[in-house]
């Protein structure tokens, strides 16, 4: 359960950062890195 629980966690704050990065935060960049592994 408390695996469940963080494994979606961890999505939606993927799927936060995704649409974020979207946004083009240059800033960012190194946060968005890990983005380009995901999918999404």
């Amino acid at each position: 359960m408390i695996a469940a629980t963080l494994f979606a966690c961890l999505l939606f704050y993927l799927l936060a950062l995704d649409s974020y990065c979207d946004q083009g935060e240059r800033f960012a960049l190194g946060i968005c890195s890990i983005t380009r592994i995901v999918p999404w």
